[in-house]
């Protein structure tokens, strides 16, 4: 009976009251006249089937559950169904209603929009939905996924990101913004629609063709059977439907909702023990610190959903609590703890004892682990978001642009000559008397890049980003406001290349492009090409490899840990 309770609380609350009240008053004419056959029978082609319980979810499976029978043309519920059974079965359907009330006594916008998507959670358990889920799987997909027990460690790790993988490559797009239906023209945002012709969708964006005007429709589903199909979104499609992938696979998963306007999926590691962060949008695997580190996002509110339990997971994606706890003002803290537990007692309600000691112990655990042990961060690569158009990235300002210039100081604009220096092993330029700490510190633009530190092999380097076909970082020297230009150049650049890796360095100034040659050790290149310029970039592209490690066969500044020389070293003497 659980599963299909918890099917009529997926439906949206109108739906639900709607089928709990039809399903009272039929279990209350049974109780209160039930030596009446005619109340236990209920015709097929009849209004009650048709229109109040046939087309909304759980309904026609609570009645077999609780034993009624189709003949052909009705259900009929036997009389051995004894009336202490009915009774039971009705203090659950009131239970329902009871709890919706409780916890939404308290009129706080906010409480209630969580105790809504605590309910909209339950529709990642059905049944019928996950299996048309898993029809998009091939038999040896279903197979692979569902195979997470092994002895390897963390290859449950190693299957979420597969699966991230391919549903960003091969399942679901990314939705900007539309192309007229009529004209093939494009289109501009004009508003929201509020109206819910269908269940399924939250609201619409309208948006009015440049050339026609006609007005094109963007529907934001939910969580639903629809999302298999249009397979396009924007974060709350592409999480719904990914966490719908992973609960059909039967991995514990669970919808983490940040309030500050993103959506990603948290997944059980059966290996770690622990709540391994995962963003289909951006396939990023156990990076947490990404939003606020990477995006620049002032985080306030995260909270996950799944069908046992609602968890404030704030803490596992911010450095700073103290800094949170002050932009966290839509609720108080007590409140908000009170709705919280109050939801996940209520998800509880009808699991066993167990179970519900082991989400005890387990949440414990985890609250320890967000407050007390932070988040490591040494060697993690946190860009700017890669999903969906930089003009709309760039507007909701969770792009990561660096856009560093180095210019001279008055001490080398005396002496003529500019000096540059930077180690991967201490991750630091030197430039004069000052240091800037990072790789990321000293650059003007890069792509998919990352400091990679080999623990095992104690080697450093810059590389590409697993699954990354192609990244680039440039540097730029501006010495236009010291009234010199440039002699010459001389360069250090390191190159390590592994198989088929490639990089390819270059110089860019005075309307002149210098194709750099390819140095796999400490070697000083001399260019002259330069001559009288004032503005220069140095560009290098990584690309290249073979096989599932090919990020890794194109690097640059190579060097052991305790290394203690700078494989990046640039020199302009100046005139």
């Amino acid at each position: 009976m659980l599963q299909s309770l918890n099917d009529i609380k997926s439906n949206s609350i109108d739906i639900c009251f709607r089928v709990v009240n039809v399903l009272l008053q039929l279990l209350n004419d049974i109780i209160n006249h039930p030596n009446q056959p005619k109340f236990r029978r209920l015709y097929l082609e009849g209004d009650v089937i048709q229109n109040n319980l046939l087309p909304f979810a759980g309904a026609m499976e609570f009645l077999f559950e609780i034993g009624f029978i189709d003949d052909g043309i009705s259900l009929v519920l036997p009389e051995c169904i004894s009336l202490s059974t009915l009774n039971n079965c009705k203090q659950q359907l009131t239970n329902i209603i009871s709890e919706h009330k409780k916890l939404n006594l308290n009129e706080n916008s906010f409480l209630k929009e969580i105790s809504s998507t605590s309910l909209a959670v339950l529709k990642f358990e059905d049944k019928i939905l996950q299996s048309k889920a898993l029809d998009n799987l091939s038999p040896e997909d279903i197979e692979l996924f569902s195979n997470f027990n092994k002895n390897e460690p963390l290859y449950h790790e190693k299957l979420m990101l597969k699966l991230m993988t391919w549903f960003k490559e091969s399942f679901f797009k990314w939705f900007d913004t539309p192309i007229c239906q009529f004209c093939s023209s494009t289109t501009k945002f004009k508003g929201i629609n509020q109206d819910k012709i269908d269940e399924n969708v939250k609201y619409s964006e309208m948006y009015e063709c440049n050339n026609c005007c006609t007005i094109t429709e963007f529907k934001r589903y939910g969580i639903c059977e629809q999302l298999l199909t249009t397979r396009q979104g924007r974060c709350g499609e592409w999480a719904n439907c990914f966490t719908l992938f992973c609960r059909a696979l039967g991995w514990e998963a669970r919808l983490a909702v940040d309030k500050t306007d993103h959506v990603w999926t948290e997944v059980w590691s059966v290996h770690q023990k622990r709540w391994i962060h995962c963003d289909p949008c951006e396939t990023a695997l156990d990076k947490p610190l990404l939003y606020e580190k990477g995006w620049g996002k002032k985080l306030s509110y995260v909270i996950a959903y799944s069908n046992e339990e609602v968890q404030d997971v704030t803490w596992r994606y911010v450095e700073n609590s103290y800094d949170v706890l002050k932009r966290r003002t839509l609720c108080s803290e007590n409140d908000l703890l009170n709705t919280i537990l109050n939801l996940s007692q209520h998800r509880q309600n009808n699991l066993s004892l167990s179970r519900c000691k082991y989400i005890a112990a387990r949440r414990l655990k985890e609250c320890f682990e967000m407050l007390f042990e932070p988040t490591c961060t040494v060697g993690e690569n946190y860009g700017g978001r890669t999903s969906g158009a930089l003009a709309w990235r760039l507007a909701r300002g969770e792009m990561q642009i660096e856009k560093f210039v180095w210019t001279p100081s008055e001490t080398e604009i005396a002496n003529k000559r500019f000096e540059l220096k930077y180690s991967t092993a201490f991750d630091k330029y030197i430039h004069g008397n000052s240091t800037h700490k990072g790789w990321k510190s000293g650059v003007y633009s890069y792509t998919s890049l990352f400091r990679k530190e080999e623990l095992d092999w104690k080697n450093v380097y810059l590389c590409r980003e697993e699954r990354c076909e192609k990244s680039t970082i440039e540097w730029r020297f501006d010495f236009s406001s010291s009234g010199l230009v440039i002699q010459d150049i001389k360069l250090i650049y390191t190159t390590a290349l592994f198989n088929t890796g490639q990089v390819e360095w270059k110089l860019i100034g005075n309307n002149l492009t210098v194709n750099l040659p390819t140095i796999e050790n400490i070697k000083e290149v001399i260019v002259d090409q330069m001559e009288g310029a004032d503005f220069v970039t140095l560009n290098a592209t990584l690309s290249g490899g073979s096989g599932d490690t090919a990020w890794q066969h194109s690097q640059i500044f190579r060097q052991s840990i305790k290394d203690q020389d700078y494989p990046f070293q640039i020199v302009f003497n100046l005139k």
